[in-house]
Parts: structure tokens; sequence; C-alpha cells
């Protein structure tokens, strides 16, 4: 019986520059051919609230034994969009970076040099662009999975500009924008109650995300094709963290089976190897990390420790779960990398 070992999780800021040696070692971690592990994980260098921590016993979920290879692994990746403009002059920016006929203004060297036409700068306060330095690092952190060797198959995002954008930067630094397009996911949106008016009413303001039409006049390389799993219209917008949590992962896992059977038919039609890959890359928000693979790796719920966990999580966040063996139904982290440096 081959020994399971003992993998620390890091808490490594998947940002660029500050973290440039972090990263690059997160990802050769991650990757090295002799850092595989299917353990029963056990954490002992964090104090924050870990991922698939079970605090019970201050270990992490365990992982069942793997069974014989049949193909290679199905990775996902989860990566949370990079800094978003509101970070810095809360929705106050759109009245000071449009003119009077809505021409946009860069006011600071803060602000993207160009911003997105749509049908109403009123819609960028909810739906907010990235930072030109946001821009940067979703572009840098292409560039790194590229020196890794890390190619992506298929990439999902969630409607929200911020995170198309991440994507589209991100892809042109792995030089797969001209491949790869970009398949946009509702279901991945965050959390909806967190778009409450106020703390006094029920009413909602959902951001009017850019039509597929908008985003393709605008230059993103989007799968127009693209069958979304579930559309704006079907998620509460009173959804509790519950539902959030059952959400996410329902649209995952739907994601999930249906590249994995593709990729069985595949092998059995002799159209690809048993030991290739497949990597699906969600680009998502902060939540996501959490609740898209929480369940998939034997982990309950934790609605009440979800904005918590949440405000750990910083830009350009990564977690990979994988799956060995498609006679298998249980997911393990790889690594896990969801948290700030301590400063």
């Amino acid at each position: 019986m081959t020994t399971n070992r003992v993998m620390t999780l890091t808490c490594i800021q998947l940002r660029y520059p500050h973290s440039q040696h972090g990263v690059r070692s997160f990802l050769q971690k991650l990757f090295h051919p002799t850092k595989i592990s299917f353990a029963n994980q056990e954490i002992t260098s964090t104090n924050h609230e870990a991922l698939n921590m079970n605090y019970i016993n201050e270990t992490a979920y365990p992982i069942v034994s793997p069974l014989p290879v049949t193909q290679g692994p199905i990775r996902l990746f989860i990566l949370r969009h990079a800094e978003r403009l509101d970070c810095y002059y809360s929705s106050q920016w759109v009245r000071q970076a449009f003119d009077k006929d809505d021409k946009f203004c860069r006011f600071s060297p803060i602000l993207p040099e160009t911003i997105p036409s749509r049908t109403s700068i009123c819609d960028f306060v909810a739906d907010p662009p990235l930072t030109l330095q946001g821009l940067k690092d979703a572009y840098r952190t292409g560039i790194i999975l590229r020196e890794k060797n890390i190619d992506i198959h298929y990439c999902y995002s969630s409607p929200s500009l911020r995170c198309i954008q991440t994507a589209t930067k991100l892809l042109e630094g792995l030089h797969s924008n001209h491949k790869l397009k970009i398949r946009i996911e509702p279901g991945l949106f965050e959390y909806t109650t967190w778009y409450a008016n106020d703390e006094t009413t029920d009413s909602l303001e959902m951001p009017r995300f850019l039509t597929k039409k908008e985003l393709l006049e605008n230059q993103y390389s989007i799968d127009k094709n693209y069958h979304e799993q579930m559309s704006i219209s079907e998620i509460s917008r009173s959804e509790t963290e519950s539902d959030y949590y059952e959400r996410s992962h329902r649209v995952t896992t739907a994601i999930l089976k249906q590249h994995e059977n593709d990729l069985i038919t595949q092998v059995q039609q002799g159209q690809t190897s048993t030991h290739d890959h497949l990597h699906v890359l969600f680009i998502a928000h902060a939540p996501t990390l959490e609740t898209c693979t929480r369940k998939l790796c034997g982990g309950k719920f934790r609605s009440d420790r979800l904005s918590s966990i949440s405000r750990h999580i910083d830009f350009l966040s990564m977690t990979v779960i994988e799956k060995k063996d498609n006679n298998c139904d249980r997911w393990m982290f790889r690594r896990s990398s969801i948290f700030k440096e301590n400063t």
C-alpha cells in the first residue's frame, strides 16, 4: 500500500508583481510531478479559514485513495478576478470619468486607458471594470501559467465585466486568446443578496451586464454559441447563502460532467490518450473559490461563514481541484492558495 504524503497548505497570493517568487513557487509545487499527493491533507501553517478546513479535527476533508487511472486528470482552476476600479473610488468614479456627452475622460492613472462602450454608463456602477493595474496583473498571471506550461482548454467567466476582462487579459498572457473563446456563464455570478439597495428593503439592484452582442462589438473573444447552464433570469434575487452554494455546485457539476463525458467518449473513440489531461478555468468572484469546490471535495456548506471566508480571498487568488479517475466521484484539492500574505 502506498503511504499517503502530507501536504501543508500555503497562503500564496497570486498577484504580480508583489508575489513574483511566490506565484512561481506556488505553481511549481502545484504541478511538479513529485508533488502529487492523495493525502488526508493536514493543515499546519495557517491561522485563516482554509478553503477545505475541518475545524473539528483541524484537518482537511479526507480524500479517497486513488483508483486505477483510466484517463488523465481533469483539473478545475478557479480564479478570482483582478483589481476592480470601484475599490478606489466606490461608485463615484462614474460621475468623474464621463463628460456631459458620455465620453470617457481618464482623470487618474488608476483608471484603465480605455473602457468598453455600453448602453448606459450608469451600468458601470454595479458592473465596474478593472483598474489599469488589474488588467496588467491579469495579463501577467497568464504569462506565469504559460511559463509553467499550464494550458487551459476551456475558459468560463461570470458575466461581470471585471471577470470577462480578467479572462481576456489572462488568455492574452497565456497566448491562447486567438484559439480559446470565453464562455459566459451567468450561474457563476456572485451571491445576489449582496446587491440589496439597503438593509431595510428586500429590493435588489442587479447589474445590467453587457450582452453577447455588446461584448462582441467591444472585441471580447466570447463563445457566442455557448449554451449557458443557467440564465440571469433563473437566478433568485433573494437567494440565501445556502441557495448560492447550491447554485454554484449545480453549475460546476454540470459543466465538469459534460467535459468528463466528452473526454471519455474521445478516449473510447481513440481520439485522445488515456493519459491526456483536461484543464477547465473558471474566472469569477471571491466566494466562488469556496462555493464551487466545497461539496465536490466532500465538505459541507458553511453558509454562516461565507462572508468571513470571502473577505480573505484576494484579487487573482486561485484554487485547483482535480479528479484522477472517472470511476470516482470525489474531487480533491491539488493545492490551496486563496489568502493574503501577512503584511
